[in-house]
């Protein structure tokens, strides 16, 4: 059963790695859009990415949850442990952010396209941008952190 729960974690942070860098793509050609209309079909593109997360992260919990109960420990018995749940944690809570800042924009910029936009949308488009990059790579020092924790942490903890 602990090579399933590992397997399943493995994929976990597959699909995890996946929707991140999908992600990071997705927004640098949509960065790169010549137009309104190409930005908005780039995102709705980039959409099954943001369907994907809660999968991952679902998937990497609860098998987490099943390799920690496997090696017979608990969230405060090795201090990499804790360290590793905290960052994952800051990192469930700072993709929903994102993906309601990734909803808000993807709203925004369709209303733009068509033409509907209140008169500020260009300026809030722009603090979505800035602040979706900064996402991108906050997510990434986050990642790896967990991933360190995760070698570092088992290597010496055990």
């Amino acid at each position: 059963m602990r090579e399933i729960t590992l397997l399943l974690h493995f994929i976990g942070l597959g699909l995890l790695f996946t929707t991140m860098v999908g992600g990071f793509l997705m927004d640098r050609q949509y960065r790169k859009a010549p137009d309104l209309r190409a930005k908005a079909l780039i995102l709705k593109a980039a959409r099954p990415f943001g369907l994907l997360s809660p999968i991952a992260v679902l998937l990497m919990l609860v098998t987490g949850i099943g390799n920690m109960h496997a090696i017979g420990v608990g969230m405060y018995d090795l201090g990499w442990l804790s360290a590793k749940l905290a960052l994952y944690a800051i990192a469930v809570v700072a993709g929903i952010v994102l993906g309601i800042f990734a909803r808000k924009r993807g709203a925004l910029v369709h209303a733009m396209s068509l033409g509907q936009a209140q008169p500020d949308a260009e300026k809030r488009l722009a603090t979505y941008d800035t602040l979706m990059s900064a996402g991108h790579f906050l997510m990434l020092a986050l990642m790896i952190g967990i991933l360190y924790f995760s070698v570092v942490g088992r290597l010496g903890g055990q």
